[in-house]
């Protein structure tokens, strides 16, 4: 079990790397790029300045609620991850991707005032890499879950945590 978890440390300090690399594109971004208005014939992917100042898809959300929200569920995440680290590594991997991934995007509400969004896809949806380790650690731990349920259901005499 312990090259398991140091494997996993491994990996989150990997995937940590990305999210500070998200953090200086971002920078980057907001220095060099222009803003997504200014594209005049959007194809597949553009790199333009898209500056999110709601919640997801741009649904417009008080910011003081928003960081209030996002701590509440990080600590709920690293709960998780927390009672899991023994028995399912997996999911505490999973669990703080999506922490490390959204503090990243918290960290940008915080110092400008909105997510800065930079890969623009089909001249409509705006994202950075933050909101890819999200969506990545949110589908590793619906995998992980569902590996955990099967597991359970084929070795039910096992103790459940």
């Amino acid at each position: 079990m312990r090259s398991v978890s140091a494997h996993i440390y491994w990996l989150l300090g990997v995937v940590a790397l990305i999210v500070f690399g998200d953090e200086w594109l971002k920078y980057q971004s907001l220095q060099r790029l222009p803003d997504e208005g200014s594209l005049v014939d959007p194809g597949v992917v553009e790199f333009a300045i898209h500056r999110n100042w709601g919640i997801a898809f741009n649904i417009p959300f008080q910011m003081g609620l928003v960081i209030l929200f996002s701590v509440v569920i990080g600590l709920f995440l690293l709960h998780i991850a927390f009672q899991n680290r023994e028995r399912h590594p997996d999911i505490t991997f999973a669990t703080i991707m999506i922490v490390f991934g959204a503090m990243g995007n918290l960290f940008d509400r915080i110092v400008y005032s909105f997510t800065v969004d930079y890969i623009i896809l089909f001249g409509r949806s705006a994202i950075n890499i933050s909101d890819i380790v999200i969506v990545s650690g949110v589908i590793l731990l619906l995998l992980s879950s569902r590996r955990t349920k099967t597991h359970k259901l084929i070795h039910p005499d096992e103790p459940v945590d």
